[in-house]
């Protein structure tokens, strides 16, 4: 762990606590300053994410979904929740619970997915995603240990989640505008993430909500995460009205 850099100076307040844990495998562009919030623009961007969680919790409630589809809300307030302590603290233990939020939102799609082409059973839905994120976990710690660059575990699981939507888009009639509207917003989101880590938009005294690359990743990808619910709620997928 000591060829990660810590990226804090001796006396802040994150130091300690990252020599002992590690620091994080990478590093955004924005400067890490020596105060408990650590990166504002980074951290307090993922408000969109407990915002966006909170209105799609209230329309699941509203509309009665079921039980799994009303998981979805809860699962992004709590991955905005650890980004967000991620950004504030910006060492390895909550990089890892920021990872951990990730692994349950793709693992919520793909479990999702699994079910409508029939190879989970519904009642199953939660202990799939759970064992999926533990194995995601335990996969990115070895390869933080061996240098791998660990966020490409949520880009495999991108190309899986649109392979198997794919193929389970005949099972149901429904309307792709919010499916497609969805990676559109990612793949921006994704855009300016990439521009932030190439430090292509890079100014690391910025520390406005929108002054970093990728703290707009956090904003545009939180209007991507209500896109999916949209996709996800239709009629077609609610197991009440299809048996």
């Amino acid at each position: 762990m000591t060829e990660y850099i810590n990226p804090h100076a001796p006396s802040c307040p994150w130091y300690d606590i990252t020599e002992k844990v590690g620091a994080p495998n990478i590093k955004w562009c924005e400067e890490t300053l020596c105060q408990w919030v650590s990166e504002p623009a980074n951290t307090w961007s993922n408000l969109g994410y407990l915002i966006v969680g909170c209105i799609i919790l209230f329309l699941s409630l509203k509309h009665k979904h079921n039980k799994e589809l009303t998981q979805f809300g809860p699962i992004i307030f709590f991955m905005g929740l650890m980004s967000l302590f991620y950004h504030q603290s910006n060492f390895y233990g909550t990089q890892v619970l920021d990872f951990v939020g990730m692994f349950f939102f793709v693992g919520w799609v793909i479990a999702t997915n699994f079910v409508r082409l029939g190879y989970l059973k519904r009642k199953n839905h939660w202990l799939f995603n759970l064992a999926l994120g533990v194995f995601f976990t335990i996969l990115m710690h070895i390869m933080y240990i061996y240098h791998v660059k660990f966020q490409g575990i949520v880009l495999i699981c991108g190309f899986i989640i649109l392979g198997t939507e794919i193929k389970a888009r005949k099972l149901a009639k429904l309307h792709y505008r919010y499916f497609i509207s969805a990676i559109l917003t990612l793949i921006v989101a994704f855009g300016f993430s990439i521009s932030d880590g190439q430090r292509i938009w890079c100014d690391p005294t910025g520390h406005g909500w929108f002054s970093q690359g990728h703290a707009v990743w956090h904003w545009v990808a939180s209007i991507g995460m209500m896109f999916i619910y949209l996709h996800y709620s239709q009629d077609g997928l609610d197991p009440k009205k299809n048996g």
